[in-house]
């Protein structure tokens, strides 16, 4: 069904999209500088993944994929673009950074993938949630409030939270959660962190306020389950709050294949010197490189998992997209 869409949606929008808006002047293929496009896509096509539209075959000559010819990413809608559009992002080497492994001990690549950003991007990143193969224990637990505070309009704002979690698209957007710990003698559903208990502290972000890099390395964090006009997702309730940029899923991912995409867009960030949106389509780009080689080493399994064959395929890499700020570079 997925290979369907990627196929339908070249000829459908992104073909004739991508044609309008390529330099004319360059015979470059793909472009030097490539198209910049922010989809703002209506009713039910806002939940196709258009960066995975593909023109050909697979594997076959002159086979491409739109995120491969511009860098694009989404807003909800037009008011909803502008605010994020105009905000100022916090370097990633600039204040602190959370990494928030599942606290649920449920996803056993949460915390591969916490530790190797830890190690070769933010080796002074706080960790939050459970981490059990190691000594060292966590600086915080990963609730609700512990997240909170380090969001927009938080005590202890960060300028990267990168949370490896479980997350649940809910058949009431404003019930759409991440699920995170519950406090000391709570049950469960005191760990959710929904979409309504984000959009609650967006009152308190100064409009002028630089926004954060958030990460939703989760399933369906970019998903709207109804509503699709103006889709309320736990990826744009993040920035109506204040982030600047954010990272998001459309379905439901593997960890492995998502822990070294992770890992990748994060070196590209902070190594390459990437904004968001470029530092995604380069972790996608490499995803689909058949001679694909590792930018940066990384330790077992990672380099494991990373030398699979079936990276290219549009369920591991296409779910991932890119909402907020659409600039090419920081803005200090």
């Amino acid at each position: 069904m997925l290979r369907e869409l990627c196929d339908w949606a070249w000829p459908a929008v992104m073909g004739p999209v991508l044609a309008a808006v390529r330099p004319r002047s360059s015979g470059e293929v793909p472009p030097a500088r490539p198209p910049r496009i922010v989809l703002v896509p209506c009713g039910r096509i806002g939940v196709v993944p258009w960066h995975a539209a593909r023109t050909g075959r697979a594997g076959e000559p002159g086979h491409r994929y739109a995120c491969q010819e511009a860098v694009i990413s989404y807003a909800p809608s037009g008011t909803q673009f502008l605010a994020p559009a105009g905000r100022r992002r916090m370097s990633p080497a600039d204040g602190r950074q959370v990494l928030v492994a599942d606290p649920e001990l449920t996803l056993p690549w949460a915390e591969v993938e916490a530790e190797a950003l830890r190690a070769s991007c933010y080796p002074g990143a706080l960790r939050y949630g459970e981490f059990v193969g190691t000594d060292e224990e966590a600086d915080a637990a990963g609730t609700p409030a512990d997240l909170l505070a380090v969001l927009p309009g938080g005590a202890s704002p960060a300028s990267v939270v990168h949370l490896a979690c479980h997350a649940r698209a809910a058949s009431r957007p404003t019930d759409s959660a991440l699920r995170l710990a519950g406090p000391p003698g709570a049950d469960r559903e005191a760990g959710r962190l929904t979409v309504a208990g984000l959009m609650d502290g967006a009152v308190d972000v100064p409009p002028d306020a630089a926004g954060p890099l958030v990460v939703l390395s989760a399933c369906e964090t970019d998903l709207s389950t109804r509503h699709h006009d103006e889709a309320l997702t736990l990826a744009t309730a993040l920035t109506t709050r204040g982030a600047a940029d954010v990272v998001g899923s459309r379905w439901a991912v593997r960890d492995a294949a998502t822990a070294v995409m992770m890992a990748v867009f994060h070196h590209h960030l902070t190594a390459g010197g990437l904004a968001p949106p470029d530092a995604l389509r380069a972790a996608q780009s490499w995803m689909l490189d058949p001679h694909r080689r590792l930018p940066f080493p990384l330790d077992e399994p990672l380099r494991h998992e990373a030398a699979r064959s079936d990276l290219h395929q549009p369920h591991h890499w296409a779910a991932f997209t890119h909402q907020g700020n659409p600039a090419p570079a920081w803005r200090r």
